[in-house]
């Protein structure tokens, strides 16, 4: 019989270590955290757009294409960051505040900060969360000049309301108390624009004189961007944000 309890606890225990090692964790910080900093920005403010639909757009000069789309204004209200990784054998899941109004073209992006345990992570995944709202702060706008084949240029409007994300990966990391690391997803407007073809714009519908792409106007333009948004981004990784003072509840801090 005692032979029998011994194997029963052996297993229980096998059972119990291995559930130990699978576990996910919101990571509530312990009092060894330190601050992780999370910002979006835009590049790629002229996109050249092509007659046929490439697999994705070029870069080149204005002058070199036939058709263009230049991005003057881009602002997003960021419902928050999450940071997905594995420190160990633990699946990690971090979710900033949000960051609202921000301007993508910002030489200085704008930050925002939370908690998380020193140590080293992998397997790192983060996203920028768009969420659908009722009211005027939508998740994306981008407005800017659609310039044609003959030079005839006419304002555009990009209305982005549906919930989405745009994501970007990191390789290993490792947090310490002593500073602050930050990264920055970059949204690639040519990569948004990807397949979108000069012909599409030409024979899109203006709404007052202006060329608007949203959910309910030129659908089909819409449904292309919309498909293309949360592959539009990466990022250069985790970069020093300075020293780490203190470890309080923290806001954006650009």
């Amino acid at each position: 019989m005692k032979t029998f309890s011994t194997q029963l606890l052996a297993i229980v225990l096998v059972a119990s270590t291995l559930v130990t090692a699978c576990k996910k964790s919101n990571n509530t910080a312990s009092k060894s955290a330190t601050q992780a900093s999370f910002g979006l920005k835009a590049d790629n403010a002229i996109t050249p757009l092509t007659l046929a639909a490439p697999g994705s757009q070029a870069l080149a000069s204005i002058g070199s294409v036939a058709s263009s789309i230049t991005f003057t204004s881009a602002i997003a209200n960021i419902t928050a960051f999450k940071f997905e990784a594995k420190k160990g054998n633990t699946e990690i899941e971090i979710t900033s505040k949000n960051l609202t109004n921000v301007d993508l073209f910002n030489p200085t992006p704008t930050f925002i900060s939370t908690l998380i345990d020193t140590g080293t992570y992998k397997e790192i995944e983060i996203k920028a969360l768009l969420t659908k709202s009722s009211g005027a702060n939508i998740p994306l706008t981008l407005k800017g000049t659609f310039t044609d084949a003959g030079g005839n240029v006419t304002p555009i409007e990009f209305d982005f309301n549906d919930d989405a994300y745009i994501k970007a990966e990191v390789k290993n990391v490792t947090f310490t108390s002593a500073r602050t690391l930050a990264t920055t997803i970059t949204l690639h407007l040519n990569k948004l624009l990807a397949s979108v073809t000069a012909a599409e714009i030409n024979a899109a519908t203006l709404t007052g004189g202006v060329l608007v792409i949203s959910h309910d106007s030129n659908t089909n333009i819409y449904a292309k961007i919309v498909a293309n948004l949360a592959n539009s981004g990466d990022t250069d990784g985790f970069e020093d944000h300075g020293n780490n003072d203190n470890h309080g509840d923290h806001g954006s801090d650009g």
